[in-house]
């Protein structure tokens, strides 16, 4: 029995986060190998300003609905292997603490269980990041 062979079609895509160039494989049905795709970003571009089209209520606040009024570029958001995993990582990280210790203290107090954790957390992240 022979194998059917699917043509595909070889394609690099940028990552946004860290700006990297990685081969993707687009098949005929639609789906992909390599890389993580969000859909198309729309972002402003030019002249232009954003009107207050209305007003949504989110919780118990009011917050304004806008729209921009000038031209829009339109790009696709693609992530690499290791960008994508690393936010997955600090996710679950910051999933763990607050589980543990509590949402993030609006005030930073030396000595408070919560705000030594959310202290390590930073330091993991900047030294992740080779901010450190």
């Amino acid at each position: 029995m022979t194998r059917k062979k699917i043509p595909t079609k070889k394609r690099n895509r940028k990552c946004l986060v860290c700006g990297k160039t990685f081969p993707i494989k687009l098949f005929p049905d639609g789906h992909y190998h390599g890389g993580h795709f969000f859909g198309n970003l729309n972002y402003p571009v030019g002249k232009g300003e954003y009107k207050k089209t209305g007003v949504m209520r989110i919780g118990r606040k009011n917050h304004d609905v806008v729209k921009w009024t000038g031209k829009e570029k339109s790009v696709e958001y693609w992530e690499c292997d290791a960008c994508f995993q690393e936010a997955v990582n600090e996710n679950w990280l910051e999933n763990k603490i607050e589980d543990l210790f509590g949402k993030r203290c609006p005030d930073f107090d030396k000595g408070c269980a919560c705000c030594d954790a959310w202290s390590v957390y930073d330091t993991i992240r900047q030294d992740n990041r080779g901010e450190l």
